[in-house]
């Protein structure tokens, strides 16, 4: 269990949640927690940093029994690690649970492209996404990269009619895209890489050979796991 160092107790909780606006309008909950995972996802809360209820409650002027169900949800996850007496620290980055996510979102984003190899694509509808990735890529953008992504990968399963199926990958990626986030935007060229991967993938699917367009995928995917544990972009 990791303690509670002088570092992550005095780091700058207010500046990391700083552009948080609740929708008094929408159900809480959802909203500060989505606010949360995020900030860990990309960093901005990094592993080690306490998070106290009073305080965060208090910055984005909301009651604690929302936030508390929120971090109950994100403990559940594995980004949040709540200790009695303590409270609550954002979880240490989990090699276990990166290729535990990993292989569980190759598994069902194979299974997508195949699905996709059999029934075709909406090409039309995927063009600005691909633009936007590659303008990205050109610009060793990662971070904006990796929104167009998300979009690219969430649309293929809208695509193939299983939209459940994104939902399945992204309640076990934050794990993956944390580390991603971390060291993927220090790795020059890495967003092209992964375009080009989404070119190749597209190509097998427009051939309708369902077993490249699997295969494609599962590399792509598998690809995460080689960079996050050499730390250094594939060969």
């Amino acid at each position: 269990m990791p303690r509670l160092t002088p570092e992550a107790s005095a780091f700058d909780v207010q500046a990391a949640l700083k552009g948080v606006v609740i929708d008094r309008t929408r159900s809480i909950g959802p909203q500060i927690y989505e606010a949360l995972r995020s900030r860990i996802i990309d960093n901005r809360f990094p592993p080690g940093t306490a998070l106290s209820e009073k305080e965060v409650a208090r910055i984005c002027d909301i009651s604690r029994t929302p936030l508390r169900a929120a971090i109950q949800d994100l403990a559940g996850e594995g980004l949040i690690i709540v200790k009695p007496q303590v409270g609550s620290v954002v979880a240490p980055h989990d090699a276990a649970r990166v290729r535990e996510a990993i292989f569980i979102r190759a598994a069902i984003e194979a299974a997508v492209a195949r699905r996709l190899a059999e029934t075709g694509i909406d090409e039309a509808a995927l063009a600005p996404v691909l633009a936007a990735q590659k303008a990205a890529g050109e610009r060793d953008d990662y971070l904006t990269f990796f929104r167009y992504d998300e979009e690219f990968h969430r649309m293929l399963a809208q695509m193939a009619d299983v939209p459940k199926a994104w939902q399945m990958v992204q309640s076990v990626k934050a794990h993956i895209d944390r580390q991603r986030l971390h060291l993927m935007s220090s790795i020059s060229g890495r967003s092209m890489r992964a375009y080009d991967d989404h070119v190749q993938l597209l190509e097998a699917i427009r051939r309708g050979d369902a077993g490249d367009a699997a295969a494609v995928m599962r590399d792509h995917v598998n690809s995460a796991l080689e960079t996050l544990e050499t730390g250094a972009p594939e060969s």
